[in-house]
């Protein structure tokens, strides 16, 4: 997907969010003592971190700056329930009545409206279920299936009759069709995960998971969250979506809209024995118009010793299609000079390894195997060394290559490739950028680094990473609608600024890699978007939900033909 190019590549947080976090209840703490400190080559304090001592997030994103000082440079961000080292003392109250304190591995945050001393707040404690970065799905997905109310507090039967639509003639489909609406029988992006990360944690498999995991839940019969007891509330609205102090209801999210939980738990008759799934921005979405989603197995792979380019995937059939695409490209064998079919049919993506050899055929240009068979060009999607290197290559430097025509991303290190993959780049191709959905051609840097961001069709990212829009919702369009323009896409995993708005960054709603058919950003699997996420600079530091890269520092991605 592409972000307008008016959509702020900073990270900022929107002005709801500013909002929703001014009316927190609990006060800052008193005016801090301020430690003296001798300064670095750029003016900033020498921090020392104390052994103990913690900081902790509690509005959706606090910044961490260069400098103890209003209006300093964001170095990046922490979010909502994040607890990190600190300094004892702070280095100053600049702009900041509650001091500014020096955090790990660099940088200084704000104690008062997004962050506190105290790490036993309630809404730290709501709050600690942090985004996963060993999985290529981070947080529990789902999508909207019917328009879904978000609560702030769990509703009582009559209070949600009165806000649900025809909740009534829903409550009986579900009754009689959730176990199987929501099932999932299929292999997911975390459960593939080990087979390109030997680090990856084990996931139970599909058929022992119900919706209560796959939408955030530790098992199965989580309690009811100990901030949600006795029909009350009690951390305050870090939403963004701003309500009256009383009020249950924040807010309805259109049918097709991504959104990651952090937990999922099921309720007494008190309120209607339904199940309800925790947003990360702490609102509460029945489970019930909710369908789990665990994305495409899809991966890349590694191009370890005798494996080298040019090697080739088979191109996905159908990209209208829903689901996986079925598999189509065929083999061909060499018989007295005529390539004739071998009646075989390649899985879908299937990885070849190529000799480099190609011949003209009866249907076009054909490609030799090292399994000595021939695939059509036009059926694969071949990565292969650029005809001229970068500065990047040149200097021995890590740089990512991404080819139009091909819907190919290789990883390099030098002139020495590491990492193959298909993706799903703008749909427009190679149209000009500034008038269609096509990716931008050149060579560009990392700009900012996020575990999880918002992204949506009004051309704006919620950079906090996740908050939840302050002016309406949008929906997802469907695969058939190819010039449907509106989406939501909470969350989205492992997400690369590289220009304007456009990003490297995970797709976990679609499984067509191979495919033009983002809005611009080039979209990949959700296991190939923690390998490259990985393998770019800046890393985002332990603890941190974003970065920015200092100029000229970030990884150069090379967008060409």
């Amino acid at each position: 997907m592409r972000l307008s190019a008016l959509a702020p590549i900073a990270l900022v947080v929107l002005a709801g969010l500013g909002a929703a976090c001014s009316k927190r209840d609990d006060a800052p703490p008193a005016a801090a003592t301020v430690t003296a400190a001798p300064l670095d080559a750029e003016g900033a304090p020498v921090a020392v971190l104390s052994s103990s001592a913690k900081l902790a997030v509690t509005a959706m994103v606090a910044h961490v700056v260069a400098k103890p000082a209003e209006g300093a440079k964001r170095l990046g961000y922490l979010r909502l329930g994040a607890v990190v080292a600190r300094s004892e003392k702070s280095y100053g109250t600049d702009g900041c009545e509650g001091g500014w304190y020096a955090v790990a591995p660099r940088g200084f945050v704000c104690v008062g409206k997004t962050a506190s001393l105290d790490t036993e707040l309630p809404i730290v404690k709501a709050a600690s279920v942090r985004p996963d970065t060993s999985k290529p799905l981070p947080y529990a997905y789902g999508f909207v299936r019917a328009v879904a109310p978000l609560y702030l507090r769990l509703p009582t039967p009559e209070e949600a009759l009165r806000t649900e639509f025809k909740l009534e003639q829903h409550m009986s489909w579900w009754n009689r069709r959730g176990d199987v609406a929501n099932h999932i029988d299929h292999l997911g992006a975390n459960d593939a995960a080990r087979e390109l990360f030997a680090d990856a944690p084990p996931v139970p498999p599909p058929p022992s998971v119900g919706d209560g995991i796959l939408l955030g839940g530790t098992t199965e019969r989580d309690p009811v969250p100990f901030w949600l007891a006795n029909g009350s509330r009690a951390i305050p609205n870090v939403s963004g979506f701003d309500v009256p102090p009383k009020a249950f209801f924040a807010n309805r999210v259109k049918r097709h809209t991504g959104i990651a939980f952090i937990g999922s738990f099921a309720t007494g008759p008190e309120h209607g024995g339904r199940r309800f799934a925790v947003t990360v921005d702490m609102r509460l979405a029945p489970v019930d118009k909710l369908k789990p989603e665990v994305a495409s197995t899809f991966h890349g792979i590694e191009l370890k010793e005798g494996v080298t380019l040019p090697v080739a995937y088979a191109r996905p059939c159908n990209p209208a299609s829903k689901g996986t695409p079925k598999p189509c490209v065929q083999t061909f064998r060499d018989e007295g000079g005529t390539l004739k079919a071998t009646g075989e049919i390649l899985p879908t993506r299937a990885f070849l390894e190529l000799t480099g050899k190609d011949r003209r055929g009866a249907r076009g240009r054909y490609l030799e195997t090292k399994k000595g068979t021939w695939v059509r060009a036009s059926d694969v999607g071949i990565a292969t060394a650029p005809a001229t290197w970068p500065h990047a290559a040149e200097r021995g430097d890590r740089w990512i290559d991404v080819s139009i025509e091909e819907q190919t991303l290789v990883l390099w290190e030098g002139k020495m490739p590491v990492f193959a993959t298909a993706v799903s780049t703008g749909r427009d191709l190679l149209e000009d950028p500034k008038t269609s959905t096509a990716t931008p051609l050149g060579t560009f840097r990392i700009k900012a680094k996020h575990v999880t961001t918002t992204m949506d069709s009004n051309g704006r990212s919620a950079q906090s990473g996740g908050a939840a829009p302050t002016s309406g919702e949008t929906a997802l369009p469907t695969d058939d609608d190819k010039h449907a323009g509106n989406f939501e896409l909470r969350d989205v995993p492992y997400v690369q600024y590289f220009h304007e708005g456009y990003a490297l960054h995970a797709a976990y709603w679609h499984d067509h890699f191979g495919h033009a058919r983002s809005h611009g950003c080039v979209n990949l699997a959700p296991i190939d978007a923690l390998r490259v996420f990985r393998f770019s600079e800046p890393a985002v530091p332990e603890g941190w939900h974003g970065t920015n890269a200092d100029p000229g520092k970030g990884t150069p991605v090379v967008i060409r033909k």
